[in-house]
């Protein structure tokens, strides 16, 4: 896996954003999880501004994509996107309040009592959260009830030529979530019903809490993914924004299976001797760490805003994706 891959100024500052941001709010809590945050920012900035359907004046809207973040304990990694793509709240009764769902007093009070940015997402506590996750599993065997839900609604309310409900179900685990039954259960039941509007995203990082996930894990998980009836591709690497979109785009174009996407990733990526540690998983980074120059500088720092290019102001936080990497298939469809 390449350390750097190039991307587009704006691509990098928004990555960044969202990694400073997360890395920040650990920092301030002096608890929490910043090494997957740090990882995979680049994987949900494709995916929320390349593919995703989604408004965030309304993210209550029935048709919207679902984004379900499995691994919760990377929570400020969904809370980072909230809070720069400007998602609106509602209240209990479902009301929109016209107000940001996730404030920055609420990253700057993140896993404090009543902020809006607890340990793990909730449902209903934070507007834009679509699951609770917490328990390892729970988030990825929930998301095949909301894509079976998806095709019961288009069964019966869908007619020729007028389309209400058609949305995708995306949801990101990791190590811990694939080795959780509860996970094994509902994929074998998403391949047998053929599930095709539902995507998983294993986050291969080959680290957990404990150690080198070689310590509890050695299974092939594309076989036996293959063996549940997905489809199986693989993005080797995170930091590839042109292979994570060529991948997303062949999970759309799938239409008789789920997908898993495998995508290999460095955990606490650019963090000075934390990268690829168990110690970049559960714990801040540290105040001197956090603020230690990068080995990858033009990939982990964030440019100081006086330096934006006139193209990125006039394109605001956000924009498009892509460079280029390797993305290989293991499953039957190829990319």
């Amino acid at each position: 896996m390449s350390s750097q891959v190039e991307a587009a100024p704006i691509d990098r500052l928004s990555i960044n954003t969202i990694r400073t941001l997360s890395m920040d709010a650990v920092q301030a809590a002096n608890s929490g999880h910043p090494g997957t945050p740090m990882a995979l920012a680049p994987l949900v900035y494709c995916l929320w501004q390349r593919l995703l359907r989604f408004d965030p004046e309304n993210p209550i809207w029935m048709n919207r994509d679902r984004f379900v973040l499995s691994a919760g304990h990377a929570s400020m990694l969904l809370y980072s996107m909230l809070h720069l793509i400007g998602v609106k709240a509602v209240n209990a009764k479902y009301e929109r309040l016209g107000e940001l769902s996730v404030k920055l007093d609420d990253i700057e009070h993140f896993r404090q009592l009543n902020s809006k940015c607890p340990g793990h997402p909730e449902y209903r506590w934070t507007s834009g959260v679509e699951v609770t996750s917490g328990p390892l599993g729970q988030g990825v065997a929930t998301s095949v009830g909301m894509a079976l839900a998806g095709r019961w609604l288009a069964a019966h309310f869908n007619r020729p030529g007028f389309e209400m409900f058609h949305y995708d179900v995306y949801a990101l685990g990791g190590d811990g979530c694939l080795m959780e039954g509860i996970s094994s259960e509902a994929a074998s039941l998403a391949g047998h019903l053929k599930l095709s509007n539902l995507c998983w995203i294993y986050d291969n990082n080959r680290i957990s809490i404990e150690g080198p996930t070689s310590l509890a894990l050695s299974e092939d998980v594309a076989t036996r993914f293959i063996a549940y009836g997905w489809n199986v591709t693989r993005v080797g690497d995170v930091n590839d924004l042109e292979m994570l979109e060529r991948a997303f785009r062949v999970f759309q174009t799938t239409h008789d299976r789920p997908t898993l996407i495998i995508v290999d990733s460095h955990i606490g990526y650019g963090a000075p001797h934390k990268q690829d540690t168990r110690e970049a998983h559960g714990e801040p980074l540290g105040e001197a760490l956090a603020s230690e120059e990068s080995p990858t500088p033009d990939t982990t720092q964030m440019p100081p805003a006086a330096n934006e290019t006139d193209e990125e102001k006039s394109h605001g936080t956000f924009s498009s994706c892509c460079t280029n990497s390797k993305c290989r298939t293991v499953g039957a469809r190829a990319v």
